[in-house]
């Protein structure tokens, strides 16, 4: 569903408040369009950053420990170190969501999943959410987005473009290289305006278990980038396993769904071909996230970009035994690159340790058009990270991080709990509430990240900071239910669901 009457109205209230910034006259802006009390208004005495072009790139299934900047040991990311190296790199951002399209909403709206509703992939946007393309629209910017896969179409719909290059076995040939190729198409010969906000998506990384079951027994190398003596030892460190022995293989233990697979795919001698193929995949994309930025330089257009680089959540990989994201919010699911970049460099290079999470995009990219956010505190509780870029000593008051996972899909499965987290930077809570017919119940987890950043020690619920940590997490669950708007249950299409199993999102 396309949102463009909303687009219209928020068009109307921020040019007249874009207009009152400008001159320092005019009347306070009203609150915005929406079920939700939001006001986006211009900052008095603030100033406006002044970006003509503002560009998301959202890489999927992107955890920050393979990245070379974050300290992986192979180059995998080598122009998005490029970036960072020219401007901020967050070293703590956190995801709100271990799966696509909740975590999507969230850095288009400001607004945690618990809130905005859409907690499955496919699942629609509420109309009443403002979210970044109607603010940028409201501001004289084009806006499109590029993604690949359809079900994110749901929560795109204030974007004036919107093209999708799905991945599936009916598109097999489908990849970062198509999204960018259609986003270069629309950059070169559709866009009408100099000023737009972009956001790409790359699928890549989310493939790499396709990647792994294609190469097959085939003896050539995945990983077509070198690899540093110690490496094997440093990915076990990195992925809570024990250090292999000299020729023999990882001590694996895939979850018990993967155990009983037929194929040989989750044999600990394939181990290492899991790694080389994730790492392959986020290569791929990195180069795509290069090819694109070198074409929007190539349009020689005036004034400057904003670059925004990140992931929607990160990956298993056989950390606490599960392959992929959506079951679980551990540090590998939940900790995610994070890089702003300006074009013309104006952006010190800055490696930012604050604790951030993806509600804080909205509020920093309304700042760049000189608007703030203001809302109910624990609802729109993101902050500007403008300060943190400036380096600004002391700038913001470090809050606590708030994650959830995806539902259950399968009503016949046993675990059917609620899971949610709350971390400080230093401690980390785990709360499970048994879910509707639950069989299993797990207990609550608590870890001390500053020791056990892997979290392979649960203290218990017991601990004095994990009561503390609890009480803050339950007061939010009971401020988010009363805060979330009710929806009924979308009616997913047989095309989307057929690409939810495709993705293996659903049976």
């Amino acid at each position: 569903m396309h949102r463009s009457s909303s687009a219209r109205a928020l068009s109307l209230f921020l040019s007249a408040a874009l207009g009152a910034c400008g001159t320092g006259q005019g009347e306070p802006a009203a609150p915005a369009p929406g079920g939700w009390p939001v006001t986006v208004e211009p900052v008095q005495g603030g100033e406006r950053r002044e970006y003509d072009r503002v560009v998301l790139v959202t890489l999927d299934t992107l955890r920050a420990d393979h990245v070379s900047c974050y300290g992986y040991p192979r180059q995998t990311t080598p122009f998005l170190d490029s970036l960072a190296a020219r401007g901020a790199r967050f070293t703590r951002a956190m995801a709100s969501f271990s799966c696509t399209a909740p975590s999507h909403a969230t850095m288009l709206t400001g607004l945690v999943p618990a809130v905005h509703g859409v907690l499955r992939n496919g699942a629609q946007l509420d109309p009443a959410a403002v979210d970044l393309a109607e603010v940028f629209a409201g501001a004289g910017f084009e806006s499109a987005a590029f993604l690949n896969v359809r079900f994110l179409s749901a929560i795109a719909g204030s974007f004036g473009h919107l093209e999708v290059r799905a991945v599936g076995r009916e598109k097999r040939a489908a990849s970062g290289a198509d999204v960018v190729d259609a986003a270069i198409v629309w950059l070169e010969s559709v866009r009408k305006r100099e000023r737009f906000f972009l956001w790409v998506h790359l699928y890549d990384a989310h493939e790499w278990q396709r990647a792994v079951r294609e190469h097959g027994d085939d003896p050539g190398p995945i990983w077509s980038g070198t690899t540093p003596d110690g490496f094997l030892a440093r990915v076990a460190e990195l992925h809570g396993l024990p250090a292999p022995e000299p020729g023999k293989p990882y001590a694996v233990q895939w979850d018990a769904k993967q155990a009983r697979e037929p194929t040989g795919f989750w044999k600990p001698e394939r181990y290492p071909s899991c790694i080389d193929a994730y790492d392959e995949r986020i290569l791929f994309a990195d180069r795509q996230l290069e090819r694109l930025y070198a074409r929007i330089e190539a349009l020689d257009l005036p004034g400057r970009t904003l670059w925004v680089v990140t992931s929607d959540h990160g990956e298993g990989l056989a950390s606490h035994g599960v392959a992929g994201h959506g079951p679980r919010i551990y540090q590998e699911q939940l900790h995610v690159p994070l890089v702003l970049h300006a074009s013309d460099g104006s952006l010190s290079a800055r490696v930012v340790d604050d604790l951030v999470t993806h509600v804080d995009l909205f509020p920093t990219l309304a700042e760049t058009l000189g608007l703030g956010v203001s809302g109910h505190p624990q609802l729109y509780e993101g902050r500007s990270l403008w300060p943190l870029v400036r380096g600004e000593s002391g700038a913001l008051t470090e809050r606590p991080a708030f994650s959830q996972r995806c539902p259950v899909e399968d009503p016949a499965a046993k675990d059917q709990d609620e899971v949610y987290a709350l971390q400080d930077g230093r401690k980390k809570f785990i709360l499970h509430v048994p879910g509707p017919g639950a069989v299993r119940h797990a207990a609550d987890e608590f870890y001390d990240l500053a020791s056990d950043p892997r979290e392979l020690v649960d203290l218990g619920a017991g601990e004095a900071a994990a009561v503390e940590l609890r009480a803050a997490l339950g007061e939010r669950l009971r401020l988010y239910r009363g805060l979330a708007r009710s929806q009924p249950e979308t009616e997913l299409s047989e095309e989307s669901m057929q690409e939810l199993r495709d993705l293996g999102y659903a049976r």
